[in-house]
Order: C-alpha cells, then sequence, then structure tokens
C-alpha cells in the first residue's frame, strides 16, 4: 500500500514538469542588423554645439552596435590607422568604416545616425573628416587599451594640418530617429536677424578740411571772375576745383572749367618767397 502510494505522487510529479524547456531571445533590429538582446546598443553623439564625439571611448563587445548620432553640424565617422591620425584607413582596407558626412540643421525632427556593429574586439580609431574637426580633437576610440591611447590620439590629430575623407560609406548602415529618441537637445538655432549695419568710416579731416577750402574760395571769387580779376586761393595738391569761365571767354555750352592742382615740384619748393 505504501508502495502503492509513493508510485501514485512520483507519477504526479513527473505529469507536472514541463514537456520542454523553451528558452528565447527574441532579436533586435537596428538600421538593418539583428541583434541579439543580450548585446549592447551603444550611442555616441557627433558634433553639437562643439566638434566632439561623446563619449571619445567605449568599450564594446562583440555583437554590440554602436550608434553615432549626428548632431548639430556636418559630421562623418571616419576610420585611421593608431598612427596616421585624420587620414582614413580605407586607403588601404577598402572595408574600413566610414559614414559619409551627415548633417544636422536646425528644425530638424530625426537625427541622422550611423549603426556600426562592432565584429572585433580590437582598438579602433576614429576622427571625423569634416574640415579642420579633427585636428580640433573630434577624435575617438573604441576599446582602447588604456586611458593614454585616447590622449596620444587627439595629440597626433592635432599636429597634422589638414583631414582626409573617406571614399563611399563602409562598415554600417545610415538609417535616422525621431529627435525626442536622440542622446543629445541640439543647440539653439542661430538668430537669423540682420546684422546692424556697420557704422560709417569717420571723415578724412584732410579731405573734409580742402573740400570745404575749396567751396568756399570758389564762391568768394567767382564776382572777381566775372569782373576779369585773378583768382588766387589755396587747396592741397590733387584736390579738383571747378572755376567759372572769364566773362571774354566764349565756349559753347560751358560756363564753368574742372582743374586739378598739381603737386608741387622740387624746384617749387625750393624757390625762396619773394
Amino acid at each position: 500500500m505504501l508502495f502503492f502510494a509513493s508510485s501514485i505522487l512520483f507519477a504526479a510529479a513527473v505529469t507536472a514538469l514541463p514537456s520542454r524547456i523553451i528558452s528565447r531571445q527574441e532579436p533586435v533590429e537596428l538600421g538593418g542588423f539583428k541583434i541579439a538582446a543580450a548585446n549592447k546598443i551603444i550611442p555616441v553623439v557627433v558634433g553639437g554645439p562643439q566638434d566632439t564625439f561623446v563619449p571619445n571611448t567605449v568599450a564594446a563587445a562583440v555583437g554590440d552596435i554602436i550608434q553615432f548620432q549626428f548632431s548639430n553640424g556636418n559630421h562623418t565617422v571616419t576610420q585611421s590607422a593608431a598612427d596616421s591620425p585624420c587620414q582614413p584607413l580605407q586607403a588601404t582596407v577598402a572595408t574600413a568604416i566610414h559614414s559619409g558626412h551627415i548633417p544636422f540643421q536646425d528644425g530638424q525632427t530625426t537625427v541622422g545616425t550611423f549603426n556600426m556593429p562592432v565584429t572585433s574586439a580590437d582598438t579602433m580609431f576614429l576622427y571625423c573628416a569634416t574640415g579642420p574637426h579633427c585636428q580640433e580633437g573630434q577624435v575617438m576610440v573604441v576599446n582602447p587599451t588604456d586611458n593614454q591611447q585616447i590622449v596620444d590620439y587627439a595629440k597626433g590629430a592635432q599636429s597634422t594640418t589638414s583631414s582626409v575623407d573617406g571614399t563611399a560609406v563602409s562598415g554600417g548602415t545610415v538609417a535616422s530617429i525621431p529627435l525626442a529618441d536622440a542622446a543629445f537637445v541640439p543647440a539653439p538655432a542661430q538668430d537669423q536677424a540682420a546684422a546692424p549695419p556697420a557704422a560709417e568710416a569717420p571723415a578724412d579731416p584732410a579731405a573734409s578740411a580742402a573740400s570745404s577750402s575749396v567751396a568756399t574760395d570758389a564762391a568768394a571769387t567767382s564776382a572777381a571772375t566775372a569782373a576779369g580779376g585773378t583768382i588766387t586761393t589755396t587747396v592741397a595738391a590733387g584736390a579738383t576745383i571747378t572755376l567759372p569761365l572769364a566773362a571774354d571767354v566764349s565756349v559753347p555750352g560751358t560756363t564753368t572749367v574742372v582743374v586739378t592742382v598739381p603737386a608741387p615740384t622740387a624746384a617749387a619748393a625750393e624757390t625762396p618767397a619773394a
């Protein structure tokens, strides 16, 4: 009887066990790549109020995806060799990382992304190939071996004089996400109002004095000219004066003559006053 009861309990316990154990991890699709739920999506902000990568060092496992999110400006994610910052590794390795130029403008409601799957635990050196951004410190290191690597890479970038762009998008997928899902807040929109007009340059005192002298002398001597008298006036060398013609000079349709005062000659300057 005891044996019979034990057999029933054992049978009941076995019946209550599941027929099979199901353990599933649904993959997550991101920018054309499917990653296991155990892997990470690591956001990195590219650009913004300053031309930087934030963060500029990342520890990533094989299978992770680094999602570069492009903030204000126009930037790239381009791979280089450790000892050749600001120069594309694509020059020698066609499959090296390059995102192409991805801009972000004021008023956008989406954010351009470059989704880069991590396929190796090796250290990777990246820079922005836009203008002088690399020389200004827009560089980063994936899986650095120590904290000094980013320092040395940035210093090497600052010693270069120009950046070279990649050739073709490689090593990831260009996509976009809603701005609300981004890991950054865009920089404030720039004020498009026109700048105030520039102040007028101050008048040249010498030129003003010369003009005033010419106008005064011409007006004062008009009557003398009409009477056939002699005009005496003082103006700066190179100035132009307009004088009325004498009454006995007949030039049809002309009542004035324009004279440009020549600079004094050396001989005239040396002649003593009478």
